[in-house]
């Protein structure tokens, strides 16, 4: 799932508009930047943005203007040598990268997708998806359809629309853009966690359940149940994967906690009884 980065999808939303995003309300109050980023005042030494000198905010307008009559914004923003808009280039793209955490936007996406249940994992469940890899287009998913609407107008409030309910096609391809990126991030989350259940409690990472019987390990009835419960959890994201192989290596696994469990209980009423 390849996705635009921020900060040049950032660019490009400005050159269709030099009005978007900075000079948005609604973008304003969620970033509380006032106007262009890189504005200065030269003779008095400020910039909008604290953390530039007036000539990295100077280099950044000029990276900026740059990307804007180059033939091919895209690949003037990815120049990796060290051309005169090195500086302001990669002074924008830190200050995006340290910014767009700070905005919170990407909680507010979460928000969106699962009030909107579009979560990854309901959406894998939803189309029947094996594998992470297996993961449909925004599209196909309705995800874009549902979320994006609900995104640009939490952005942009009403500059979201042109006549009627249509969203202004260059801000749909920034919300899109953003879309994408944490969604990849929650795939790329469950494909990580999927891994990390198979090896570490289905058979190829420490043995937990022997874990549980070890010398130095105090086997009572509260830390199996707790190990059974892990187990039903993890059966629960698991099924999102419908792979029978992992499942049937679960189902053994319980099966022999529960025998523990069922022998542990008998020893403890032995025991009462005595």
């Amino acid at each position: 799932m390849l996705t635009t980065p921020l900060s040049l999808a950032l660019i490009q939303l400005w050159i269709v508009d030099p009005a978007l995003p900075w000079s948005n309300p609604v973008w304003q109050s969620l970033t509380h930047i006032p106007g262009v980023p890189w504005a200065y005042d030269y003779g008095r030494g400020l910039t909008l943005v604290a953390e530039w000198t007036v000539d990295k905010a100077r280099a950044v307008e000029a990276f900026m203007n740059n990307c804007r009559t180059a033939e091919d914004p895209a690949e003037h923003y990815a120049v990796k040598w060290k051309d005169n808009d090195h500086e302001g280039r990669s002074a924008w793209n830190a200050w995006v990268n340290a910014s767009w955490v700070k905005w919170n936007i990407n909680k507010l996406v979460d928000c969106f997708l699962e009030e909107s249940n579009c979560m990854p994992h309901v959406v894998m469940a939803r189309m029947k998806c094996r594998i992470t890899d297996d993961f449909p287009t925004m599209e196909a998913a309705q995800v874009k359809h549902i979320v994006s609407i609900k995104l640009a107008d939490a952005l942009f409030g009403d500059d979201a629309y042109t006549d009627g309910s249509f969203i202004v096609p260059s801000i749909m391809t920034f919300v899109t853009t953003v879309l994408g990126k944490v969604i990849k991030r929650q795939v790329d989350s469950i494909h990580e966690e999927a891994q990390e259940l198979e090896e570490q409690w289905l058979g190829r990472g420490p043995d937990r359940s022997a874990a549980m019987t070890a010398v130095n390990s105090k086997l009572t009835l509260v830390s199996i149940c707790a190990y059974l419960k892990k187990l039903e959890s993890l059966g629960t994201l698991i099924a999102i994967f419908k792979d029978q192989r992992i499942t049937e290596n679960l189902n053994a696994r319980r099966e022999q906690v529960n025998a523990i469990l069922a022998a542990a209980e008998s020893m403890a009423s032995r025991q009462m009884i005595l």
